[in-house]
């Protein structure tokens, strides 16, 4: 997996170009799609190929990403915002621990600012979670949560009222590209209103004079946030900075900054990534914003059924409940791709629609909720066949199924240290894509041209997916009620895999 070389780009935009993954890689997109479908091609470089473990898609409310924000080097109004692409480089939560997908309605993950901030003397963790308030002009809990609002680092200036510092963090960029820096502010040191001015600036430049945080609805604790788009980075460093006011003498020294997002944005040939050909471009009245994590590299997933199991996860519905992780199959089309997940010999496209739900059904017995320890039963019995997707029948080599079987099984390792690497799950994945699609002499067992046959009876009354959904995709009904971050325990499991 390590010699892939490729590039993934959607029909507007190029995300990544020249991908090459040496360790596990997440990345993390926005995009404005205007079509019920969003295509994602993935392009091998030459004779390489590209591969994708697991893909997350969230739709997000048009209001996260506000079309115009404030510039700097000149002061002035960027608009169009809501059109670029975005990548997610940086999501910090300031004086606090990591915030993880599970306290987040959206699923993002926000990291401690600690490993970037400059001169740990200078600075201070606060924390007052319960001093939060969300109002009408301000943030909202899909713009950061309260664990992100509700701490804060602050300047170390409360046994010296002269002090005259600034506290600073660091970051590393890719130069040539402009990005959107969000500041998310809190007031939760005050005791009372307007007791609190400070400046906020990116590299060394004035971007805020004189933020009053209870200014914003009178109040304090309230959550809001502040957008501003630099100019092309020169270098490989952006640097954003907090500090006490010059112009209110009355105010004591101090400043906060509770969380803080950097986006990279694409450049002029529509490209996230380097000095990529330029795309076609679409227009469409709709707008919805989605974001796309890919996640590469870091999970081998269960392969069970004679297609290529790339996971999505649709939050739209379970936002509210509990954030917990439900994965579907993608469907992918295009170019002479195998279906069976090793590789991708021309451009590959993933699709994916807008109705696809996640795939489980609390009313069936429990035992058939885990997708997982089910299937792993079935496997152990060797009648594995008995659970394969309907539109499969009559279409699989038991020999291949097996093989299929025996890989998934070995992923599913109690300990990390049983589990196969990387490089043994695409050999047992060819291996089981050749002996679906050519016979191997000398071995009469696994030459068997029989194809998998009926189903039981159980299993059938088991599939509520409707016979014109393809195998990649199916229909799911209501999950409320049920602990998905329990019931899918083997899938999320991190540890060695």
């Amino acid at each position: 997996m390590s010699s892939a070389i490729f590039d993934v780009s959607t029909p507007n935009h190029v995300l990544l170009s020249n991908l090459s993954v040496k360790t596990s890689v997440v990345k993390e997109f926005s995009a404005n799609v205007t079509s019920k479908d969003l295509v994602i091609t993935f392009t091998p470089s030459g004779n390489s190929f590209a591969f994708l473990n697991a893909l997350e898609v969230v739709s997000v409310p048009d209001e996260l990403i506000t079309d115009d924000a404030e510039t700097f080097n000149p002061a002035r109004r960027f608009k169009g915002l809501s059109w670029q692409a975005l990548e997610t480089v940086y999501r910090v939560n300031m004086g606090g621990p990591t915030v993880s997908f599970e306290n987040d309605t959206l699923g993002r993950t926000w990291v401690p600012d600690k490993s970037y901030l400059l001169g740990n003397n200078l600075a201070i963790n606060v924390s007052n979670i319960a001093a939060v308030k969300y109002v009408g002009g301000g943030a909202t809990q899909d713009s950061a949560p309260n664990a992100v609002y509700g701490t804060a680092t602050r300047m170390n200036s409360e046994s010296d009222p002269n002090s005259n510092f600034n506290v600073t963090w660091e970051f590393n960029v890719n130069p040539g590209f402009q990005y959107l820096v969000r500041f998310h502010f809190c007031d939760i040191v005050s005791r009372s209103l307007n007791d609190l001015y400070f400046n906020v600036y990116i590299d060394s430049w004035l971007v805020a004079e004189d933020v009053d945080p209870s200014s914003i609805a009178n109040a304090l604790g309230v959550a809001f946030y502040k957008d501003f788009v630099s100019t092309a980075t020169v270098g490989n460093k952006l640097r954003v900075s907090i500090g006490p006011t010059n112009s209110i003498a009355s105010a004591y020294p101090n400043a906060i900054l509770n969380g803080l997002e950097i986006m990279k944005m694409n450049n002029s040939l529509g490209s996230l990534s380097g000095l990529a050909p330029a795309v076609s471009d679409s227009s469409s009245k709709k707008n919805v914003g989605m974001i796309v994590g890919l996640s590469i590299g870091a999970i081998i997933l269960v392969v069970l059924a004679g297609i290529f199991f790339v996971f999505c996860r649709n939050r739209r519905r379970l936002a509210r409940q509990g954030n917990s992780k439900i994965w579907i199959p993608l469907s992918i089309s295009g170019g002479n791709s195998h279906t069976m997940g090793s590789k991708y010999s021309n451009g590959t496209t993933a699709t994916l629609d807008s109705n696809l739900g996640p795939v489980i059904d609390p009313s069936l017995p429990r035992e058939m909720v885990n997708l997982a320890e089910w299937a792993m039963k079935w496997q152990k019995r060797g009648q594995l066949e008995q659970i394969i997707d309907p539109t499969l029948v009559g279409k699989i080599r038991p020999d291949s199924l097996r093989k299929f079987g025996e890989t998934a099984e070995k992923c599913l390792a109690d300990f990390g240290v049983d589990r196969p690497s990387m490089g043994d799950v695409l050999w047992n994945l060819e291996y089981a894509l050749q002996l679906q699609e050519a016979v191997v002499p000398g071995d009469p067992e696994d030459n068997s041209i029989n194809m998998i046959g009926e189903l039981s009876p159980q299993i059938n009354n088991f599939s509520h997916t409707d016979s014109s959904v393809s195998a990649a995709q199916f229909e799911a009904s209501s999950v409320s009620g049920v602990s998905m971050s329990r019931v899918f325990s083997q899938l999320i499991k991190s540890e060695g895999r």
